[in-house]
């Protein structure tokens, strides 16, 4: 099959799994998304389990690209950066809680771990990127990367501000302080 045909099918799939919930979606409804008959979706994975594991890593993927590439580009201006990053989060809610309730299931737990080694692997280079828009030490910003990753993270779950508010704030503080300290314009 081809690359590009695939992604479009994990995307439906992805898709479908967000709207749905992993544990109400079947295979009959998924071949369904895809306009496929009852066990059309075998056509492009063995298994549903296949299916969930690769909408998992579409899922990280479509974080990582609303959530850190924007923020990177937001990184001169604190304030802004931490407000748009929480629109992107709100918009992105439903894709972290799917990720989430695959992570936490026991069913998937240990076919999800790579997807998230890979995951947490491309944020030291998030953070040797940061260090160098911020012209610091990786080591000064590094524990602010993972708090704001975190944070963000239990956002998305919860869609609760007082269960971040405290780190975000603390997260900017740093940030602006980074920023000064290197006397980057804005």
């Amino acid at each position: 099959m081809e690359p590009d045909r695939k992604k479009e099918v994990i995307n439906v799939c992805l898709d479908h799994f967000i709207e749905k919930g992993l544990s109400e979606t079947s295979t009959r409804s998924l071949s369904a998304a895809l306009k496929l008959q009852n066990a059309g979706l075998y056509y492009y994975f063995s298994s549903k389990d296949e299916a969930v594991i690769l909408c998992a890593e579409e899922a990280a993927l479509r974080l990582e690209n609303a959530l850190l590439l924007p923020a990177l580009k937001d990184l001169s201006n604190p304030d802004l950066m931490m407000n748009r990053l929480q629109s992107r989060a709100d918009e992105m809610a439903p894709t972290m809680r799917f990720l989430a309730s695959v992570c936490a299931s026991k069913r998937y737990k240990d076919s999800v771990k790579p997807v998230l080694d890979r995951l947490s692997r491309r944020y030291d280079h998030y953070t040797d990127l940061i260090a160098k828009k911020l012209n610091c030490k990786k080591e000064a910003i590094e524990p602010y990367v993972y708090l704001t990753i975190t944070s963000v993270a239990n956002y998305m779950i919860f869609l609760e501000d007082a269960f971040v508010a405290p780190q975000m704030k603390l997260i900017k503080e740093a940030i602006k302080n980074l920023k000064d300290a290197s006397e980057i314009p804005d």
